[in-house]
């Protein structure tokens, strides 16, 4: 089964950005899309279309870099990046939101001019600094959607196996290494739904008998689900025994060290993954 978190469309404007940000741009293209957002590419939109590109979205996005787009004589005030900024702000009114990434997180000597962007947010503008694209992704389906409520039907069954979609290729073949041996539902988190899956988890989490969350790619966005999942469930009280698990081809066991003392995780091989998971079923059977 997958769940999708949300279901309003939107338009999004992608803005243009300085070249040390080009890398991080095409990655959080590649989530925008994986998320069912395919967004107005703001670097190919001449100077003349641009009122008409942004007027046509709901919101823009716009990645901050080590050039100050933002003051008049900074090097990038007059780029792409800097007039679209700008042009913008002029829009940010109640039907139209700017979302602002600084995916560095850092404000330093070459780039102290995020400092005053900070201290210059108006309605409707929102700023982030949390490095993850997918995380920053459910930032902005967060605030340009509202959840529905809907409950799905639930199966006993012995193991409950959640991953985000954007590792389906390899959760797709753990989950059907395990389902020659055992009785799994599978749930893969899409970033656009109908749902809210956090009724659907807890009910299915009650008929299963371990939960597992899986990552390879998505590390940023699993570890933060695991240890939610594991507190909305009753923590080290609930009867249902929680194990995440991460493929060693993207993941590293430091990512997992918040768990010590909370639950049980592992980074193994991917051909490895589903007999760790079958040892830890094996072993909560026996308690």
């Amino acid at each position: 089964m997958v769940i999708n978190l949300y279901n309003n469309k939107f338009a999004v404007f992608l803005a243009a950005v300085s070249p040390d940000m080009e890398e991080t741009r095409q990655e959080l293209i590649y989530v925008l899309q994986n998320a069912g957002i395919n967004p107005v590419d703001g670097q190919t939109v001449a100077d003349d279309s641009l009122d008409d590109a942004l007027q046509a979205a709901d919101c823009s996005i716009h990645l901050l870099g080590a050039s100050d787009i933002y003051s008049e004589d900074g090097e990038g005030f007059n780029t792409l990046a800097g007039k679209q900024f700008r042009r913008a702000k002029q829009l940010c009114v109640k039907d139209f939101k700017m979302l602002i990434w600084n995916p560095m997180g850092v404000i330093n000597s070459q780039n102290v001019y995020i400092n005053n962007i900070r201290r210059d947010i108006v309605e409707n503008t929102f700023y982030t600094d949390k490095p993850s694209p997918i995380i920053f992704v459910e930032d902005i389906r967060n605030i340009m959607n509202v959840k529905q409520q809907e409950s799905r039907h639930h199966e006993p069954t012995d193991i409950f196996f959640l991953y985000n979609e954007l590792d389906n290729d390899t959760a797709s073949g753990v989950y059907n290494m395990l389902k020659d041996f055992q009785q799994v539902e599978k749930l893969g988190i899409s970033m656009s739904s109908d749902v809210d899956y956090n009724t659907y988890i807890s009910d299915q989490l009650a008929e299963s008998k371990i939960g597992v969350v899986y990552y390879n790619y998505a590390g940023d966005w699993a570890v933060p689900f695991a240890r939610q999942i594991w507190k909305d469930s009753g923590g080290n009280s609930s009867k249902t025994p929680l194990y995440i698990t991460g493929n060693s081809e993207h993941a590293k066991e430091e990512d997992l060290s918040v768990f010590k003392g909370i639950m049980d995780s592992t980074v193994n091989e991917q051909l490895r993954i589903p007999l760790d998971i079958k040892v830890f079923l094996d072993k909560k059977n026996q308690q």
